[in-house]
């Protein structure tokens, strides 16, 4: 049970990391997270590409 929790705050922090990797990629080191193709802010974590690109 330890471990399931665990392995989910590492891959919900790893997507935290690479979201915000986007946003300073696209300029914007103060947002959470960017679009990989346009570089729109995004609010949420979770999705790579805004509603537009994908």
């Amino acid at each position: 049970m330890f471990e399931d929790q665990y392995n989910d705050e590492m891959i919900a922090e790893v997507k935290r990391l690479d979201a915000k990797q986007r946003a300073i990629l696209a300029g914007h080191p103060n947002w959470a997270n960017a679009c990989a193709s346009c570089g729109c802010e995004l609010n949420a974590i979770n999705p790579d590409q805004c509603e537009q690109c994908s």
